[in-house]
């Protein structure tokens, strides 16, 4: 699994999740009204349309604690794969 950085330089992994349906989650940085839960960071997820390319509405999660990005990352993307059933093999 492989956490890269967006135009934004915030980290995410895309990843398959399953036949021809990827999945993108990163970490965003928010300030002012934007940052509604006052902590700064959110871990949000989406569907991609294709590799590369999210769409749609991401779901976003306030970030409560001092973990590194990439640790949040790979937690949440190795959590959801193992409760919906998949192998690292589909990374």
């Amino acid at each position: 699994m492989k956490i890269q950085k967006d135009g934004n330089g915030q980290p995410y992994i895309e990843w398959l999740q399953s036949k021809d349906n990827y999945k993108r989650a990163w970490i965003q940085k928010r300030e002012g009204d934007n940052d509604f839960a006052g902590t700064g960071r959110y871990l949000n997820v989406v569907r991609c349309n294709e590799p590369g390319h999210p769409g749609g509405n991401p779901a976003d999660f306030p970030i409560y604690n001092e973990l590194p990005d990439e640790q949040i990352l790979l937690a949440f993307v190795y959590t959801t794969n193992a409760i919906t059933g998949l192998s690292d093999s589909s990374f």
